[in-house]
């Protein structure tokens, strides 16, 4: 069986595709996305504090290219390390809603 694109290079089948949940290791969907929420709003909170410009000064457009995904990186540590209780708040309301469906 061929994979769902059905490309041959040089004889060989192309990759299948890699499974991209939401859905982290050990994590319901509820807590995935709460946990994405609160990196969301870290990075926002980060970008207009002026840190993704700071990591681009100097360094020209592969530095402004980068320094997105720094920010991002560094929102993911500060969600993880130092929540705000958004996540909380959104996976109650999220298996809240659920039940009630």
């Amino acid at each position: 069986m061929t994979d769902p694109i059905g490309i041959q290079l040089g004889g060989i089948a192309s990759q299948t595709p890699i499974n991209r949940t939401p859905v982290q290791k050990g994590m319901s969907e509820a807590e995935s996305i709460g946990q994405k929420f609160e990196q969301m709003l870290w990075a926002e909170m980060l970008s207009h504090a002026g840190l993704e410009k700071a990591f681009s000064q100097g360094g020209g457009e592969a530095a402004s290219a980068f320094s997105r995904y720094m920010v991002e990186s560094v929102a993911k540590d500060l969600a993880a390390s130092h929540p705000m209780g958004l996540a909380a708040s959104v996976e109650t309301e999220l298996t809240t809603t659920k039940r009630s469906e």
